[in-house]
């Protein structure tokens, strides 16, 4: 795992920029940073050392090509033994070792043999150079680029390095702060900054020396599973993702640091623990959750998997008096606007982890939007009347266009009008359009894969995980996993009123019946409780959203704002705490940067 970033055009880049970029993501690189600096390009890498710690020294060089690195490619020893039998030697274990021998071989389409996570960037110079960027299937890590004068391309993984370029263009998208409100975060491949953009999971990009650029992306391709009575059945369906997930664990344990794993308490992260302590029986468990009595609390959870597999658990407590200070801290790692409450908690935990002496930890990530683990996909999918995708849209704001059509100032509500509408409204539609004819549940479950999930969940525990150099591993994202889910009716993803079926039936082995069947509860922060008089959030809002100093006047009615700060105080709700709670989070990311609209 690893930090990355370069430029590739008609000059070449001061090495003092260059190392300004390293500096501002070290963090996600600290044991090694290493740059190439030719005339027209440069590459350069942050390393965290996993695998093959003794070698892999980036760039990776081969025959006019020379390339860096972010993520782990799990099914690095099989490629390494396949092109080892064509002639290929390595020095070393590195997992990386492996990418420009099967580019030479394959050409773009390499990445369709790599079994992992990724971004990739390749400086190719044996015929019309040109510099190549590829992100993972999923889009597990993350690129951001601009393009300079029509002539000059620069990357970086991380938004905070990407700006230390001279040029970097800091004008931020009014329309992305509708798009921030609308889905909860800013969507890709647009950003927060109107000229910059991210590479959509699966992405190829090309830039040529005379400035040519493209984009296409590489589609995991379909696998067809032998089901034991000739056709998809429930017990098979557990059978064989159980058999999947024990393959990815094998390997992903495979690491040359201590691994642990991130036990919430719910049934994802739960079946992760009990499977993996069977791979490592030393393994050690972590849960976070907040000093005091809270709702949603599922730390007792926790520790009721942790007793039951026997894992070392270790309980992180974060204490609600020192957010504000903790806010300000993760904002500062937190690429672009989320309003994902427990932002917070992620950061703390991966904190927890670094100081424990980890460097690797293994997740639950993506089994809901794989397996239909949300009680609003069945909801929608069941939905005949015409208005279904109002709701549902509505269930992946952080406010509706209610809401945000009295919340913004006149002239912002004027702007969003004039470029076709809320942001919300426009998804909904897109939804309807892509149902015709289709798998209605399906067909969300892939929307909320590709559109909203990668910026959404996965950019937020890619950026707080690497803020304390630790390095995230997903199981239920691996290739494998993800065309198995395609290949799985959804009739065997929902059963009956069983959400997310497969995972349920295939963690019966591993783990205690009660936390299969207890009803599914959302890893959060309880900001209704935690936003009302006397409690540090409730202060820390009043005094930035009210402020004569608030910096984002253009975009909202600051009146409104102290109307639902007023309502919040007098009858704390779910509502108003989500939408204050988002505000704040906009407008304290901002400050951090000193950017103002």
């Amino acid at each position: 795992m690893c930090r990355i970033y370069g430029s590739f055009g008609d000059k070449s880049v001061d090495s003092h920029v260059l190392a300004a970029v390293a500096e501002a993501q070290v963090h996600g690189g600290p044991d090694a940073q290493t740059v190439v600096n030719a005339d027209t390009w440069a590459l350069g890498n942050n390393r965290l050392a996993i695998q093959g710690i003794a070698a892999g020294e980036q760039p990776f060089r081969l025959d006019g090509l020379t390339c860096v690195f972010n993520g782990e490619i799990y099914n690095h020893r099989a490629l390494r033994a396949e092109l080892g039998a064509r002639g290929y030697r390595f020095n070393g274990d590195c997992d990386g070792d492996v990418l420009l021998p099967l580019y030479e071989l394959y050409g773009d389409e390499f990445v369709s043999r790599l079994e992992g996570m990724y971004a990739i960037a390749i400086v190719d110079t044996r015929a019309e150079p040109c510099l190549k960027l590829f992100v993972d299937h999923a889009g597990m890590k993350s690129l951001y680029y601009y393009v300079s004068d029509g002539s000059q391309l620069n990357f970086a993984s991380e938004l905070r390095a990407l700006a230390k370029f001279p040029d970097f263009p800091d004008r931020i998208d009014p329309l992305a702060v509708d798009r921030y409100l609308g889905g909860k975060a800013v969507w890709g491949p647009e950003t927060i900054y109107s000229q910059v953009r991210t590479l959509v999971p699966g992405t190829v990009l090309r830039f040529s020396a005379d400035g040519w650029l493209t984009e296409r992306q590489i589609d995991l391709a379909p696998r067809e599973f032998d089901w034991p009575e000739g056709g998809p059945t429930r017990a098979a369906a557990a059978e064989i993702l159980d058999g999947l997930l024990h393959d990815e664990l094998s390997r992903m344990l495979d690491a040359d640091v201590p691994v642990c794993v991130i036990t919430s308490g719910g049934l994802d992260s739960s079946y992760i623990t009990g499977m993996a302590k069977s791979l490592v029986p030393d393994l050690a468990s972590f849960n976070i959750a907040y000093a005091g009595t809270w709702p949603s609390d599922e730390r007792h959870f926790a520790d009721e998997v942790a007793r039951h597999v026997g894992t070392r658990h270790h309980q992180v407590l974060l204490e609600p008096a020192e957010f504000p200070g903790l806010i300000d801290r993760f904002l500062r790692h937190l690429d672009q606007p989320n309003n994902a409450p427990h932002s917070l908690s992620t950061y703390g935990l991966f904190e927890a982890i670094h100081d424990a002496g980890f460097k690797v930890a293994l997740t639950g990530d993506g089994a809901d939007e794989l397996f239909s683990g949300y009680a609003r996909y069945v909801k929608a999918a069941r939905d005949g009347s015409a208005t279904w995708h109002r709701s549902y849209q509505d269930t992946m704001a952080a406010a509706g266009p209610g809401t945000l059509s009295t919340l913004y100032s006149t002239a912002f509500r004027a702007e969003v009008a004039a470029n076709g509408g809320y942001f919300a409204d426009q998804s909904g539609d897109e939804l309807v359009k892509r149902v015709r004819g289709a798998d209605k549940l399906e067909t969300l479950l892939r929307y909320d894969q590709f559109e909203r999930f990668p910026y959404y969940i996965l950019r937020r525990v890619d950026h707080l995980s690497m803020a304390h150099s630790v390095e995230a591993r997903i199981p239920f994202l691996q290739p494998s996993v993800m065309r198995f889910s395609r290949a799985l009716p959804t009739s065997l993803k929902v059963v009956d009123e069983l959400v997310k079926t497969p995972v349920a039936d295939a963690a019966r082995r591993w783990i205690p019946q009660s936390i299969v069947d207890r009803p599914k509860q959302p890893f959060t922060l309880p900001i209704a409780a935690m936003i009302r008089p006397g409690e540090a959030l409730h202060d820390l809002i009043g005094d930035v959203l009210l402020s004569s100093a608030f910096r984002c006047k253009d975009y909202f009615d600051q009146r409104k704002l102290r109307e639902l700060f007023q309502l919040q105080t007098d009858n704390p709700s779910g509502h108003a705490a989500e939408v204050l709670w988002s505000v704040l989070m906009l407008e304290l990311w901002l400050s951090v940067r000193d950017l103002t609209p």
